[in-house]
């Protein structure tokens, strides 16, 4: 199989969760651009036994999970404000 064809099986062609699950396998270092040869590649057993979450809340959690830990302290900050608030309100 083709990567495309692993990724439109694994996310079922959803757009959101393809771009997801990309960007996933791109931190994670199993798809990788070699300059080298000017070509992607990917890690194909790592792909194929990586899990597609069908949950949205979970894909940004585990996002935010892999932020520094300064970071999420600041975002926890920030949703207890409301949707506008002002940097400086954070950054105290």
């Amino acid at each position: 199989k083709t990567l495309a064809e692993t990724i439109h099986k694994k996310t079922e062609g959803n757009p959101f969760f393809i771009l997801m699950f990309l960007r996933s396998l791109y931190d994670e270092k199993l798809l990788q651009y070699n300059f080298g040869v000017m070509k992607w590649t990917w890690d194909e057993d790592a792909v194929n036994s990586k899990i597609v979450t069908e949950n949205v809340a979970s894909v940004l959690v585990n996002k935010m999970n892999r932020l520094q830990e300064e970071t999420q302290r600041m975002l926890m900050v920030a949703s207890c404000l409301g949707a506008t608030f002002r940097l400086s309100a954070v950054m105290e």
